[in-house]
């Protein structure tokens, strides 16, 4: 069965194909809106009033524990900085200004339910893309399927806070912005949203405060990318054989490119054979 990626604009959320693990959404005693992707990153005093996400696939809270490998190919995370960044309020929407491949600056609509941070096509010129050979996404508008392109900038930084090889779509979809900072920003970073005064908080993601690394990245990290990268090239496989088969054939690549690539990395850093499967 075919997948189409929808494109709804309100707080503009992009459903694509669901891959990322749920949101958790609280509210602490000071009226500050909270959201993480990890349950471990929920206060447990808040633990019994969380929200989940509506329209991403939930990971599996039953994992077994996974087999300690030698100290040498881990680290003992520290306690993870926090980034204050300032919003701007524009009717129901927060506002963040962003910094693309350290050149580019950028207003862009923050959307904790798009899977995706999407561009502009302005923006996209301004950074010198090459979309001509990137992949293709097909997204759902009110007059049809259309296909939009997908590529990766080296970076995105928002206040002091940078993810790298960040995933991006490039469309119009924020008439007056240069687009959404949506989950493949976000993703990196436990996000606490404090709409009393208007500022978003960033802490580098981590499970706990002595989390296991690998390369950097904790367990989460590594299930979310296996299963994003695996359930795209699953979706694209039905639209094998129609007229839209050169541009998925293309982005099909493109995926299993990404995902040996993750595996390169995983197999160097030791990361735990379950985690990846």
């Amino acid at each position: 069965m075919r997948r189409v990626f929808r494109l709804s604009w309100g707080l503009l959320l992009l459903a694509l194909a669901p891959a990322y693990a749920e949101i958790y959404k609280w509210v602490d005693r000071d009226g500050r809106v909270h959201f993480s992707d990890t349950l471990a990153g929920v206060p447990p005093e808040y633990r019994d009033r969380i929200e989940e996400k509506a329209g991403l696939t939930s990971t599996s809270r039953s994992n077994p524990a996974p087999q300690r490998v030698t100290p040498a190919r881990l680290a003992i995370a520290p306690a993870p900085p926090s980034y204050t960044v300032p919003l701007r309020r524009d009717g129901n929407a927060m506002l963040v200004e962003a910094l693309v491949n350290g050149t580019v600056r950028t207003r862009l609509l923050l959307d904790t339910g798009a899977e995706f941070t999407v561009l502009s096509t302005t923006a996209a010129r301004r950074l010198a893309l090459n979309l001509g050979s990137a992949a293709v996404i097909p997204l759902r508008s009110a007059s049809g399927v259309f296909f939009a392109p997908m590529t990766k900038v080296q970076s995105i930084t928002v206040g002091d806070a940078t993810a790298y090889d960040v995933e991006v779509i490039v469309h119009d979809a924020t008439p007056g912005l240069d687009g959404l900072l949506g989950m493949s920003f976000l993703d990196n970073f436990l996000v606490t949203i404090s709409t009393s005064d208007e500022r978003l908080i960033l802490t580098p993601l981590t499970d706990r405060m002595d989390a296991e690394l690998y390369d950097g990245h904790p367990k989460d990290w590594w299930i979310r990318k296996f299963r994003f990268y695996r359930t795209q090239i699953e979706s694209l496989k039905g639209y094998s054989g129609s007229r839209y088969a050169l541009e998925m054939e293309r982005t099909l690549r493109y995926f299993r490119t990404e995902l040996e690539a993750l595996e390169r990395q995983a197999s160097q850093a030791g990361v735990p054979r379950r985690w990846r499967d």
